[in-house]
């Protein structure tokens, strides 16, 4: 063997079969097996913990394939349920599905099509539930390929006969307490698919409809007002003409002053702030005559336009000047403010309008017309009678049903409302003093959000007209209508459910004697019954779950530490949960909220298909795996909405690849190295190998704070951060010819396999709840005795006796130096006097500390500085370079004035005789 070879081989470079490339799209899967094979799940639920930690799934719909902000989701509470269970808690993730509700209906309506009118009710429940159950599947498939680890063989479906029992058993305590309320008042109704909905249901949509000034001529003219010689009209302004059949007031604000003003051939009485935009709109001139105070007004009398009916004017504090005229048409059955002040004047709930959004013979004119249709034909009835000033068409923002994307109306129907206010411990001030007193919020925001929703949501409309749902289990009188709304009776219901488990099929399948037994109508003494076929919002279904889930599994507890989900869902299943559990039980079900943005495309606008700038996770999976999607999930702060798109990925890809790329070095340089015999003491560390151990110590605390404050991209960057520029740019980089070259057993190289053992095995537990697939693989390459998994590992903690703040602020000052020392050899590199920095000398001029300093470590400054001579001056500070004198090195490549002192080694410098010797 010549002397080349000889060299060669003697040098200790690294040596690992964990490989360069992750080649994820194909190990991922791999991975996913064996942790399903190995039952790693189950595994971590039996290691011990000191507490319980619950965090409940809030179920995404069992309708369609996943997309990213599904992604964000799941792998958000991924990380959340890894990281407690490293650190000591029992932290079971069962996962759950939504899986009643219209968006199911309405997709196997339109598949049966003709056919749905030949089929049962029963049966439709039936397709239903299949359709529900293929995309739990399906679903379930997607959340597994992203390394998610919950409990998948036993999730909660809300399809489920006992979580629909329990579902039943929350209405029964609701109705038990005094909540629970059938009445007749407005609440959003879509003609096109014939159901009430909430106010969490609804979108918000521009919508073309007509703007009109309408005239009611005032009654007693000259009592009210003090003038008789021209008739006297009260102006009002809607955007829904069809709603003046229902007309039984004009209301008025008490506090604005109201002018009377001569149009040439009638005074009218309108807002006098808004005097200005009416003249505009109607293209009229106004003379002022005189102005009232509203409050002067209330009582009044004016003629409905064309419906033989007297409006009687009130007062209402919802009247404002931001448009109109300050005179509200007031139809009680189509508005909730017209509803609430209809009540306090005694006023009729009139609706003369169908399920289908068509009049009834209440308005004989129009009956059977289309609202939609009629609306136009009441602007010609209004013109022909002369009582309309000003018609124009325009866009606005009007609620729209997002299933059917269809206009809403507002229709007073016989519905099942929880009732918000009432007492002075009313359900809506229960609920704001636990957002105020009893709930964290992260980010902080969400509070006010939830607050607000809390604050100014309508009561809770619970029922729906619709076929795939839980029902509402109220018995009818048939003679009479009286609702036989009995909690002990819904409790036998649940019961039936639950027992029979046949769930809400148990219901249906009764005759309503079997839950009443022999009951007389206590209204009209009637025995005969029916069942009503009402359903509840598909909000309550997800809501309950405090009940139906936390309260019902050994492994959560109630209230949960947190609930985790979007920002949308302060007014969904955060309002909803919050309003039905203390509804039920007078507390909240979670101790705190946390809350994640909206995924947008990468200019930061909303992801949709009719734009093409949809992003589907399963095409980012099969080009770069999983991993970069979970490494994505905590690459932002995900508490504000988050941007993604190919360029993003392809850089979140190349820190995957560097982040790849050390460990695999890492690795590389441990493969002569036991922990269980070559462990070298801090005590007995170069200064250099403390000052890393006291950096990962710095790592772990600061990763641990971040991940108990939920803010994972602060994990992400210190994570990166640490890579990058403690271990890639200084550590490593400084140790490379101590690990090559350095004594194969000598103390400074097992000092650095040491450390680099240490930082490995923190760091693989650091990354795993974010990065798991590498945490995992990189795991099982670490030397020593291990686990079934990284995740059966605990979270590292703090190691208190690798401290000494002497060393630490020593090599903290040094690397400063070396800093300001890679500037100047850059500089020598673009002058081409010199190519590798060991082709460099240093000399550095300090004075005061920092001379002391680098004279203690006089003899380390080569090493640290990666150059092959420091000379040391005092002075005023200066860093200079030259090329370094003497012969290089054949093993190190270090420049030295002899490397030939020994003839089995020429060419050896004796730093590297040393170690080989």
């Amino acid at each position: 063997m010549d002397i080349k070879d000889k060299i060669k081989n003697s040098i200790l470079l690294p040596k690992t079969d964990f490989p360069m490339r992750g080649k994820l799209p194909e190990t991922e899967p791999k991975r996913i097996e064996s942790w399903t094979q190995s039952e790693l799940y189950q595994n971590i639920q039996k290691k011990p913990g000191s507490k319980r930690f619950t965090m409940p799934d809030g179920p995404p719909y069992a309708n369609g394939n996943l997309h990213v902000g599904h992604v964000l989701n799941k792998v958000l509470k991924d990380i959340v349920i890894k990281y407690k269970s490293m650190s000591g808690h029992k932290a079971a993730f069962i996962p759950g599905w939504d899986c009643h509700g219209l968006p199911i209906e309405l997709k196997v309506t339109q598949s049966l099509g003709e056919k749905r009118k030949q089929l049962t009710d029963a049966k439709v429940r039936e397709i239903c539930r299949k359709e529900a159950l293929k995309w739990v599947e399906t679903q379930k498939k997607q959340f597994i390929r992203l390394g998610i680890l919950a409990d998948w063989e036993n999730p909660y479906l809300t399809l489920n006969p006992e979580y629909e029992a329990n579902e039943v058993r929350v209405l029964a305590q609701i109705l038990r307490n005094g909540w629970l309320y059938r009445g007749e008042k407005p609440v959003y109704w879509c003609p096109a698919l014939q159901t009430a909905l909430a106010a969490a249901e609804v979108e918000y949509h521009d919508h073309t409809s007509p703007s009109i000034y309408a005239s009611f001529a005032l009654q007693d003219s000259a009592s009210v007002v003090g003038l008789d010689d021209k008739p006297v009209s009260f102006v009002i302004w809607t955007t829904t003409p069809w709603t003046l059949p229902a007309n039984y007031a004009i209301c008025l604000n008490e506090k604005f002053d109201y002018g009377v003003y001569d149009t040439g051939s009638e005074h009218i009485i309108i807002a006098d702030k808004l005097k200005e935009s009416i003249e505009k709109e109607c293209e009229i001139e106004l003379k002022h005559i005189k102005s009232v105070k509203g409050s002067e007004l209330e009582g009044a009398k004016a003629t409905h336009p064309f419906v033989e009916r007297d409006s009687l004017v009130i007062l209402g504090d919802h009247v404002t000047l931001e448009a109109g005229t300050g005179c509200v048409h007031t139809a009680p059955g189509h508005g909730l403010d017209d509803y609430s002040v209809g009540l306090k004047y005694q006023l009729p709930v009139f609706s003369p309008v169908d399920a289908a959004g068509r009049y009834t013979e209440d308005f004989a004119p129009m009956q059977g017309e289309s609202i939609w249709e009629a609306n136009p034909k009441i602007v010609e009835l209004l013109k022909s009678k002369g009582k309309l000033l000003g018609y124009k068409k325009i866009t606005h923002s009007y609620p729209h049903n997002p299933r059917s994307k269809t206009p809403l109306i507002f229709r007073a129907t016989p519905q099942w409302f929880v009732k918000m206010d009432g007492d002075e411990k009313s359900l809506r001030q229960q609920a704001l003093d636990a957002v105020e007193n009893k709930i964290k919020f992260v980010p902080e925001w969400g509070k006010q959000r939830l607050k607000a929703m809390v604050t100014n949501t309508p009561d809770w409309c619970l029922s729906r007209q619709r076929v795939w749902g839980v029902p509402i289990p109220v018995f009818y009188c048939e003679s009479c209508e009286h609702a036989m709304a009995d909690a002990d009776t819904m409790d036998k219901v649940a019961d039936h459910m639950e027992t029979t488990k046949l769930g809400i099929e148990a219901y249906h399948q009764e005759a309503p004697e079997f839950f009443l037994g022999e009951t007389k109508c206590p209204e009209c003494g009637h025995d005969k019954f029916k069942a009503g076929q009402d359903i509840l919002d598909v909000w309550f279904d997800s809501g309950v779950c405090h009940t139906a889930v936390q309260k019902q599994k050994d492994e959560l507890d109630f209230p949960a530490d947190i609930y985790l989900e979007g920002s949308d869902q302060h007014r969904g299943w955060f309002q909803t949960s919050l309003m039905s559990s203390v509804a039920a039980y007078g507390e909240p079900p979670f101790k705190a909220l946390i809350t994640h943005g909206f995924v947008n495309d990468a200019q930061g606008y909303k992801m949709s298909k009719s734009k093409g700038n949809v992003i589907d996770p399963a095409d980012i999976i099969k080009q770069y795996g999983a991993e970069i999607l979970r490494l994505w999930v905590a690459y932002e702060d995900y508490g504000q909405d988050v941007n993604v798109g190919q360029e993003m990925f392809k850089r979140i890809s190349e820190t995957y690849r560097r982040i790849r790329n050390t460990l695999r070095f890492m690795l590389g340089n441990l493969n002569d190295f036991d922990p269980q015999k070559d462990t070298v003491e801090f005590k007995d560390m170069p200064a250099l190998d403390q000052w890393a151990l006291m950096r990962l110590n710095k790592l772990v605390e600061k990763s641990t704070q971040a991940y108990e404050d939920y803010n994972f991209y602060k994990v992400y960057h210190a994570l990166n951060n640490f890579f990058t520029v403690d271990l890639s740019a200084t550590y490593l980089d400084i140790l490379k010819d101590r690990l090559y070259t350095g004594k194969a057993d000598g103390l400074k190289r097992r000092s650095s396999q040491t450390v680099i053992y240490y930082m490995l095995d923190d760091l693989v537990k650091l990354m795993a709840p974010i990065v798991s697939f590498i945490a995992e693989e990189t795991y099982e390459y670490i030397p020593g005795t291990k686990k079934q998994s990284v995740f059966l590992e605990d979270f590292p903690q703090v190691n208190k006796d690798w401290d000494n703040s002497e060393v630490y602020k020593d090599i903290q000052l040094i690397l400063e130096v070396r800093s300001d020392v890679s500037k100047v050899l850059e500089d020598l590199r673009k002058e081409k006097v010199i190519g590798s920095s060991l082709e460099a000398a240093a000399v550095i001029t300090a004075n005061d500390q920092k001379y002391e300093v680098l004279k203690k470590y006089e003899a380390d400054l080569n090493e640290l500085f990666i150059v092959s001579s420091t000379t040391l001056k005092q002075g005023d500070f200066k860093v200079e370079a030259e090329k370094a004198s003497g012969e290089k090195c054949d093993r190190c490549w270090n420049y030295f004035p002899d490397v030939n002192t020994n003839p089995d080694w020429p060419g050896v410098c004796p730093k590297c005789l040393e170690a080989l010797t």
